[in-house]
């Protein structure tokens, strides 16, 4: 069973390739939708989400993440702090729920 825990509440620093991210979103997608942080498909060594649930699921990347992170890392502070510009506007970054990456044991 995965667990989830509160984005906000995280103790880590940065949000790590394939970490999943969890939200009450709309449309385009269902009510909720689970993202997982990938690498930008530009190769500008920048992170960004991609949809992993629902009928969006792999059709390509949602948003790449600014310059302004480092490459290959977006820090948490920066992620809860840019929640509505950068990911959902109408979402309330309290709400999110964070995974770590799964392992492939862990997928049923």
């Amino acid at each position: 069973m995965m667990t989830w825990k509160k984005l906000i509440e995280s103790a880590d620093p940065e949000m790590k390739r394939g970490t999943l991210l969890r939200f009450a979103a709309g449309q385009p997608f269902e009510s909720h939708v689970v993202m997982m942080v990938c690498e930008a498909p530009d190769k500008s060594d920048r992170l960004g989400l991609i949809t992993i649930s629902g009928y969006k699921a792999g059709i390509n990347c949602y948003v790449v993440f600014p310059k302004e992170t480092l490459p290959y890392h977006v820090s948490t502070r920066w992620l809860i702090d840019n929640w509505q510009l950068w990911v959902w506007p109408d979402g309330d970054v309290h709400e999110v729920e964070v995974h770590e990456p799964l392992n492939a044991l862990e997928i049923e």
